[in-house]
């Protein structure tokens, strides 16, 4: 859709939810991160020095609110959209955000699905108001202030359907991994034992499955070192299927 990357900066003071944030960025297309911070100073002179499309924010970054860097974009004219990213959920902080037009409000733990429509629903309407003449049509108006549906990006795919470094027997041994576990949710370590398969491995694979709707992935909070997914299935007859061998 947009002949440039959007541009975003990320504040976040927790360094785990800063990597599920890059990583997630990372999995769209056309998009450019800026920088990364972890305070209101420094976020504050990236604004001011440089070119922002979208902030993914948190609210609370130590002694100080992220709503403050809100109001200095309102202040200021800046042209710059803000998706709140945060554990915060009182209703003064969300009357606030609604007050001072923040774009979008994720809550933590989130899904990659739903970051994926927060951004892409800025990026829709950035590009919708950069391409109305003097005078918006309704078609126009909508692309403007509607939701985005998410927007899979484009891959390479392999001769089996699959996308290239994905195999249909490999598919088939994590299928009936889940299958075997079963339970609720299931996290990527606990498949590794059953399939023999490394760890980045079997996260390419639950990946795909999630992006098909096949599984449901979130993030896991608590633990030290790399962030940590949950998955549950949410398609249990798609998933027998794939055990079977076919997709």
């Amino acid at each position: 859709m947009a002949d440039v990357p959007l541009r975003v900066l990320i504040v976040e003071d927790d360094p785990m939810v800063m990597r599920l944030n890059v990583e997630y960025l990372n999995r769209l297309d056309n998009v450019s991160l800026v920088a990364q911070c972890n305070d209101v100073p420094s976020s504050l002179d990236v604004l001011e020095h440089e070119q922002v499309d979208v902030v993914l924010l948190d609210v609370y970054l130590r002694n100080r609110s992220g709503l403050e860097i809100v109001r200095h974009l309102q202040r200021g004219g800046h042209d710059t959209d803000v998706i709140l990213i945060t554990a915060a959920s009182e209703m003064d902080t969300v009357r606030d955000a609604r007050r001072l037009g923040v774009r979008d409000y994720l809550i933590k733990p989130f899904e990659f699905e739903r970051f994926q429509v927060a951004v892409e629903t800025c990026r829709r309407a950035r590009h919708a108001l950069k391409h109305i003449s003097e005078q918006a049509s309704q078609h126009d108006l909508d692309h403007l202030f509607q939701p985005a549906k998410p927007i899979k990006p484009a891959r390479s795919m392999g001769s089996d359907g699959l996308p290239k470094g994905l195999t249909a027997p490999s598919l088939t041994q994590i299928a009936r991994a889940i299958l075997a576990l079963e339970l609720e949710s299931f996290t990527t370590e606990s498949l590794i034992p059953t399939t023999g398969m490394s760890r980045v491995s079997v996260r390419k694979y639950l990946k795909y499955l999630a992006e098909r709707g096949v599984l449901g992935e979130s993030f896991h909070y608590g633990q030290v070192g790399r962030p940590s997914f949950t998955y549950r299935c949410l398609d249990l007859e798609g998933l027998r299927a794939l055990a079977g061998g076919k997709r």
